[in-house]
């Protein structure tokens, strides 16, 4: 037998090292291609740190239904999702982006409506009708649910999507943003649509197919959940702001006696994603002390409030751009007090943001008293009120100070859902009309 000579041996070697390095310079090249297609340009410095954290989650009817019934429930879906959903939804989706993004997942819901109502016949919305037969009622729901999930997912994702497009450091191209996500959505569709072909054979039983179902919805909502939980938004709303005004006036939640001050990472990880907006949290002691309801009229108010406790504050705090009101212990949860905030005539959003934070105030001052609607006299409501706003007028210079060096963006976010019921006009206008 002849064994190789040391030039042949240094030869195999040598071939052995180019394929390698060849191998290496495909995959990376590879690499590369599919990064351009569902990446944007100049990533990761156009996105935020959490973009490719946040997963995306995607989410059959009777043969014997009429052209009228199937025109009946397109109008049924139209009239749900182009005038109802937008206007009750569309002025919330911006500030609780984070909620509805999760909440637009119960697009599952219709789902699971289609699939049990061949079961469910007996139930119907009119027994005289003929254009609504037995049985339609849960299409019609499933239709509404999934129409309302397509607005709600559609605003959330926009706001998502500028959000992303908004790194601390630089600013990137949402529309190149846009189309990226949309690639990578449509890859996560087909592969679904492919391993579907390979699994629903297997799936003919009535158990199997509930069973499946099952599975596949909690998936789904578990990775949309976790979605959620890594996006860290760095614009104020009503939770993040009491999370951040709790812990910079609590000096017992430093180590060292000081105020702290929350990066935006930071409250993220303290968020309640399914949250009421117009609860009171305190973020030191972790519950409710309270309930707030930004932009009420003054009619309204009265209706709530002591008509001489209303005519006081309206008083009292002539200076400002809002008016601060505490409803009547009747309209009061079992966890504080009922706070009510009527806006003057030009408002923007700090003025949002102050009256927010004053309403926490005075929560926070009424548990840490333990003070009782019953037996508090309408003088020392008043004297919370006022003591109160001058903690916040003396304060809240600095915290929004301390904010920005956190990371936090001062010049935007979104503290109510929809425009006010109404403004109070200021005396020089109300001349001038």
């Amino acid at each position: 037998l002849s064994h190789p000579t040391s030039s042949q041996q240094t030869a195999r070697t040598t071939d052995t090292s180019r394929n390698r390095l060849f191998n290496e310079k495909h995959l990376q090249a590879l690499g590369r291609s599919i990064s351009a297609v569902f990446l944007p340009a100049g990533y990761p410095n156009t996105v935020t740190p959490e973009f490719c954290s946040s997963l995306s989650g995607f989410g059959v009817g009777n043969a014997l239904a009429s052209a009228t019934q199937a025109l009946l429930l397109s109008v049924l879906k139209d009239v749900c999702s182009r005038f109802t959903s937008a206007y009750h939804f569309g002025t919330s989706l911006y500030p609780e982006t984070k909620t509805f993004r999760f909440l637009a997942n119960v697009s599952m819901t219709p789902i699971v409506l289609d699939t049990i109502s061949p079961y469910f016949t007996s139930i119907s919305l009119s027994t005289t009708s003929p254009y609504i037969s037995s049985g339609s009622t849960l299409q019609i729901a499933a239709l509404c649910m999934r129409s309302l999930c397509s607005l709600v997912a559609g605003g959330s994702e926009a706001a998502l999507t500028d959000h992303f497009a908004s790194p601390v450091n630089g600013k990137g191209d949402v529309g190149e943003l846009n189309a990226k996500i949309a690639s990578r959505s449509t890859v996560v569709t087909l592969t679904g649509v492919l391993l579907g072909t390979f699994i629903v054979p297997y799936i003919t039983t009535r158990t199997s197919i509930y069973t499946a179902l099952f599975f596949l919805v909690f998936g789904h909502l578990l990775a949309n959940y976790l979605a959620v939980r890594s996006v860290v938004l760095r614009s104020f709303n009503r939770q993040r702001s009491s999370i951040l005004w709790s812990t910079f006036r609590n000096p017992k939640a430093g180590a060292d006696g000081r105020s702290v001050y929350l990066t935006p990472r930071d409250v993220s990880n303290r968020e309640i994603i399914l949250d009421i907006p117009s609860r009171i949290h305190d973020a030191v002691a972790d519950r409710v002390i309270g309930h707030c309801s930004l932009g009420v009229s003054v009619q309204y108010a009265m209706t709530h409030c002591n008509t001489p406790h209303v005519l006081k504050m309206l008083q009292h705090i002539q200076e400002g751009p809002y008016v601060l009101f505490v409803a009547e212990s009747r309209s009061w949860g079992r966890r504080g007090p009922c706070i009510l905030v009527s806006f003057k005539e030009g408002y923007g959003f700090l003025d949002q943001l102050r009256a927010w934070l004053h309403a926490l105030e005075i929560a926070a001052m009424w548990s840490t008293r333990h003070m009782r609607p019953s037996v508090t006299s309408p003088s020392e409501m008043e004297d919370v009120v006022l003591s109160t706003h001058e903690t916040l007028r003396e304060e809240f210079s600095g915290f929004m100070r301390c904010m920005k060096e956190a990371g936090w963006n001062i010049e935007e976010g979104a503290m109510t859902m929809g425009s006010p019921g109404s403004v109070i006009m200021s005396p020089e206008t109300t001349k001038d009309a």
